[in-house]
């Protein structure tokens, strides 16, 4: 049986002030998965690219990071079906022994991956657009359901109808209200119950958790279906968001619930918001990004995070260039006194090296080292919360670290095109490998 137990809530200044009594907060938790899954909240999922973690092979996944769970697209698995089975289909076994996930990692699938490329076709009351590796296609929603029958996650997200434009109009809305509705009640319907269910028998009561999507609209627009999840909340075991303002319309009798985030995409500040809100788990979209662009991570939160934070003293960054020229002789680690792989047996400067060679080490010593700073970053949050220096930690760290990310001044490993959003007139995604000897042809052979 899938369980969530609140273990303390931090009850900030501005909830104390200002919010309504039972009013979401920080808080620690503890998510038992019937798989035998057992993880401390707030924590985080790594993305996958075709369900591996990128830059990372399942054993270095295992071995060098501290990663408890991984957030899996069904679409990037799709290809050309239905003119082709996908191997995926044809694969005598579960979607974890496909992608030769480690047996202590947990495994969450997702129809498509956060954040989703826009299509240019509108989904239908049976089908999904979605963007495969070779393109735009339909996935009929049974498709979906049968596939969670199939690949046996732990996690299984149900499917959300969002609109393509910013403020869709009020027929655009219904739909998407009946259609998230029609389609959660499908997957709990083959879950729970029917000839094709998973059954007790065939997994010895071990049932995927089901987390319901809330939709990125106002409480009275998606009344009816808050509604129908209420009604419902013993087949569900958490709740998934697309935008963060989208907690504050969650009925009371879905607080229980564990709450995952999607997608984040603007690092750590905007991870301790979400948490003020009452979030539980992050799809870490940030931290690929940042390894991508040869960047390395180094925030903390701490305890005394506010000291030496006085006016005029300047704001330190959140990570650090490795394409920097100044890093090419130097031998300190990524990070003074970190413990993972990387900072243990490499220095900056054979990091910058490989990066320059266009080296694929550069990106796997990147992807363990930065992987390590959001799995300690979570772990002293947690502990924030139970030791009760959670606002006094939130606030020294936003004033110790600036805003943004530092953009990357270099060329990452070579992008796949759904990594981009298709716009009109923009130039190649990838420069040309080769180029005229004339030095005067700038163009590729």
């Amino acid at each position: 049986m899938n369980t969530f137990r609140v273990l303390k809530t931090a009850v900030t200044d501005v909830a104390a002030t200002t919010a309504q009594p039972g009013a979401t907060t920080a808080r620690t938790g503890v998510l038992n998965l019937s798989k035998g899954f057992t993880l401390q909240t707030p924590n985080f999922l790594a993305p996958t690219s075709r369900g591996v973690v990128p830059h990372l092979s399942p054993d270095n996944l295992e071995k060098n990071t501290g990663v408890e769970g991984v957030f899996v697209a069904l679409e990037d698995f799709i290809e050309k079906a239905p003119q082709r089975v996908p191997p995926l289909y044809t694969y005598p076994s579960t979607l974890r022994s496909f992608i030769s996930l480690p047996t202590s990692t947990f495994l969450l699938l997702s129809p498509r991956r956060s954040p989703s490329i826009t299509c240019p076709k509108a989904n239908s009351d049976a089908n999904l657009s979605i963007l495969t590796s070779v393109g735009f296609r339909d996935l009929p929603i049974k498709d979906y359901v049968s596939a969670v029958i199939r690949l046996e996650p732990d996690i299984v997200l149900g499917i959300t109808d969002i609109a393509n434009t910013v403020s869709p109009g009020k027929n655009r809305v219904q739909k998407m209200v009946n259609r998230t509705e029609k389609w959660l009640d499908e997957l709990l319907g083959r879950v729970y119950a029917g000839d094709n269910a998973i059954t007790d028998e065939k997994n010895g009561g071990k049932l995927p958790a089901v987390f319901a999507p809330i939709l990125p609209l106002e409480k009275e627009r998606q009344r009816l279906y808050l509604t129908y999840l209420v009604e419902n909340v013993e087949k569900l075991s958490g709740l998934v968001f697309t935008a963060a303002e989208s907690v504050d319309v969650i009925p009371q009798e879905l607080e229980g619930l564990p709450k995952l985030q999607s997608d984040v995409t603007g690092g750590p500040h905007q991870v301790l918001e979400m948490i003020g809100r009452g979030i539980d788990l992050f799809n870490v979209g940030f931290v690929g990004t940042m390894t991508d662009a040869g960047i390395a991570l180094h925030f903390t939160f701490s305890n005394d995070e506010a000291e030496g934070t006085e006016d005029g003293k300047e704001m330190l960054e959140l990570a650090t260039d490795m394409w920097d020229a100044k890093f090419a002789t130097d031998l300190s680690p990524l990070e003074e006194g970190c413990e993972c792989y990387t900072c243990k047996t490499h220095h900056k400067a054979y990091i910058r090296h490989c990066l320059e060679a266009k080296e694929m080490t550069a990106w796997v010593l990147l992807q363990i080292h930065n992987l390590k700073v959001v799995e300690r970053f979570f772990g002293s949050v947690r502990r924030s919360i139970e030791e009760g220096w959670w606002e006094k930690g939130r606030s020294g760290f936003e004033a110790k670290y600036k805003k943004d990310m530092p953009v990357g001044t270099g060329l990452g490993p070579r992008l796949r095109g759904y990594q981009y959003k298709s716009v009109g007139g923009e130039g190649r995604l990838n420069e040309p490998a080769y180029r005229s000897l004339d030095s005067g042809d700038e163009g590729g052979l």
